[in-house]
């Protein structure tokens, strides 16, 4: 197990080496004092030894002591008072000394043999009370070193804070400033006008805050700007890091993202998709078009680039999404409209050509079949003025798509054009065995050219009518929607196969040119044309005019 390092802060760091230093070298000069004194008492001890046996030897010497030695012991007993003198006989009995004091244990500083006598004399020195001695001698020296410390402790304290306090504020500041940023009030304004190192880092870490809050508002600026630019921008923006995390949706692509029940032929969402172009690594991606359960469709285009460090090494991918519905839709008209003003320029050349020819072949038959005297003879004559005519028809119709007038929009009432168109179809229904009824939900109109949208009706009712050559029932019905006003023509004839039904729409089949004219007059008064159709079970043609009209 790795034991962890107290932490310690900086006024700590810098006080307790400082007192270590300080307080090694006052131990170090007291005990350089101490065992120089005590070297300088023993050895003061040693020469009194050597000087006080020298005094008992010559006192021996002289004849009155020799003669009675006794005399020398009771001087030296009333005259020295110490307990380090030590006189044994020939027998090892002490003569002089202090009683009860072991003198085995005790240093000899100075020892001698009196020959004559036989007595063992001897200076001896007791350590412990030697040092006990000398530390009392020494009592002020060491309270002296005692205050020295606490004078050194302090000091310490003292410098140790005016080091470190500059420091740990300016550390203060910089953790604040890491929390924070942005902060304006700095906490080192006392240091600024100092001269000395103190003053100069402040003054530089001033320097140096001002140009980081400088350079933090611009790439704040910056990335604000861009954040404003990827929000805003009217394509879906998708970012992805180097494991295919997606870090940066902008709100556009967040949009199209939750669209979770657009799928395309495959099942797959949109998603999905951004997901294998992503591992793919596509440089160029196939368009999708994605439809909901509801038949709505949308177009999506993709785009693809490498995000790289400044090394040139990859670290995610910039994934784009294009909503091209808009687009895509507007080539399709424009390509229809290219389309009808092509259909009608040669519309116009063509009924230009076969307008006179027939008008005379018309008037040939009719004038030849007053001379015919078999009934077979006229009734082959009236079929073929009766396909003329089917012929002038076709060209007039020709003529209406290339003819482009301005609308005259007005107030229409749906009730009296389908009042109108009731008396005009009603015969002809009647000798076709066509059951015609025209019906309007309560009392609308709508505001087109009344014209061009009583030439629509007409022309999906001519439609209906051929396609029940041996009757049927026709009806034609207004109401009112939530989104505006529908008109329907509804048959029971023949119907169409949903091939039949495309090529018509698309203008390309039997009965395209009709409504060919029918999309041309109902883009230029805001109606939509939709139309179901199923072989043997007639067809359906709804006009949907959103907003454009309503209750009377």
């Amino acid at each position: 197990m790795k034991l962890r390092r107290p932490r310690m802060d900086i006024e700590n760091k810098i006080l307790i080496p400082f007192v270590c230093i300080s307080l090694a070298t006052v131990i170090c000069f007291c005990a350089i004092l101490y065992f120089t004194e005590y070297r300088v008492k023993v050895a003061a001890e040693r020469e009194n030894a050597q000087t006080l046996i020298g005094y008992i030897q010559a006192d021996l010497e002289l004849e009155d002591y020799r003669q009675d030695p006794k005399k020398l012991l009771a001087k030296y007993r009333s005259h020295y008072t110490g307990d380090s003198l030590f006189i044994y006989d020939t027998d090892g009995e002490l003569l002089l000394g202090k009683p009860g004091v072991d003198a085995e244990e005790m240093e000899v500083l100075a020892q001698t043999t009196d020959p004559q006598l036989g007595w063992e004399i001897s200076y001896r020195m007791d350590k412990s009370a030697l040092q006990e001695r000398f530390i009392e001698e020494q009592k002020y020296m060491i309270l002296a070193a005692v205050a020295m410390l606490v004078i050194i402790v302090q000091a310490s304290v003292l410098i140790a804070h005016n080091i470190s306090d500059p420091i740990r504020r300016l550390s203060e500041v910089c953790q604040s400033v890491s929390a924070s940023p942005e902060q304006e009030d700095l906490d080192v304004e006392e240091y600024l006008g100092k001269a000395d190192e103190v003053g100069q880092l402040a003054r530089a870490f001033a320097r140096m805050m001002e140009s980081i809050r400088t350079y933090t508002g611009e790439l704040i600026r910056v990335k604000t700007l861009n954040e404003s630019i990827v929000e805003n921008l009217p394509f879906g923006v998708v970012a992805y890091d180097q494991e295919g995390r997606p870090f940066c949706v902008n709100a556009s692509a967040s949009a199209m993202l939750g669209r979770q029940e657009e799928r395309d032929e495959q099942g797959r969402t949109l998603e999905m998709l951004l997901g294998q172009i992503m591992r793919r690594e596509d440089v160029l991606p196939d368009p999708a078009h994605l439809t909901e359960p509801t038949g709505k469709s949308r177009d999506y285009e993709f785009g693809v680039w490498q995000l790289k460090e400044p090394d040139g090494s990859r670290w995610g991918v910039l994934c784009t999404i294009d909503d091209v519905t808009y687009k895509k839709r507007m080539e399709e008209r424009s390509s229809e409209e290219e389309k009808l003003a092509y259909t009608g320029k040669l519309a116009a050349d063509v009924a230009h050509e076969i307008r006179n020819p027939l008008a005379g072949i018309r008037a040939g038959i009719q004038v030849v079949s007053r001379n015919l005297p078999q009934e077979r003879d006229q009734k082959l004559c009236e079929g073929m003025v009766r396909e003329v005519d089917r012929v002038n028809l076709l060209i007039e119709n020709l003529l209406n798509l290339s003819r482009r007038r301005e609308s005259q929009k007005t107030t229409v009432s749906l009730n009296a054009l389908f009042d109108e168109l009731q008396l005009l179809y009603f015969k002809v229904a009647e000798n076709k065995g066509i059951a015609f009824t025209a019906q309007v939900e309560g009392s609308l109109w709508l505001y087109a050219d009344e014209g061009e949208l009583r030439q629509v009706l007409i022309n999906l009712i001519n439609n209906a009518v051929k396609a029940m050559p041996d009757g049927g029932s026709l009806e034609i019905r207004a109401e009112k929607e939530p989104e505006g006003v529908s008109l329907t023509v509804t048959d029971t004839g023949v119907g169409m196969t949903p091939e039949k039904l495309e090529q018509v729409l698309q203008g390309t089949g039997t009965g395209g040119l009709g409504l060919s004219i029918v999309r041309r007059l109902l883009g230029e008064n805001g109606g939509q044309l939709s139309m179901e159709s199923r072989r043997g079970a007639g067809t359906r043609a709804r006009i949907t005019f959103p907003g454009k009209g309503g209750e009377a």
